[in-house]
């Protein structure tokens, strides 16, 4: 049997102890410290179970938005609170 030839060259294939450089493997040190601000930014809050009275229309209103987002009702009031809570303290 022969041997294949090579279509191009390995640089790992090189003598370590010559004049083999791993330079062109960078360090990816920023890049670690990026995923990492990332996780903590997506840790969830806590969430509390609350009951309220609402109209009926109005949940019937939101359920409908929600299905039209194809977000879960929870989601969308949660949202809806949020910028409603944001909005008010904006304008104070």
């Amino acid at each position: 049997m022969s041997k294949k030839k090579s279509l191009g060259h390995n640089p790992l294939s090189y003598s370590t102890r010559a004049h083999a450089s791993f330079d062109f493997i960078t360090p990816s040190y920023q890049e670690e410290e990026e995923v990492e601000e990332s996780v903590q930014k997506e840790k969830k809050v806590n969430k509390v179970t609350a009951s309220y009275y609402l109209e009926e229309p109005l949940v019937d209103k939101v359920r409908n938005l929600a299905e039209q987002k194809d977000t879960s009702y929870s989601a969308l009031v949660n949202d809806l609170l949020k910028d409603s809570l944001r909005n008010i303290t904006s304008k104070s």
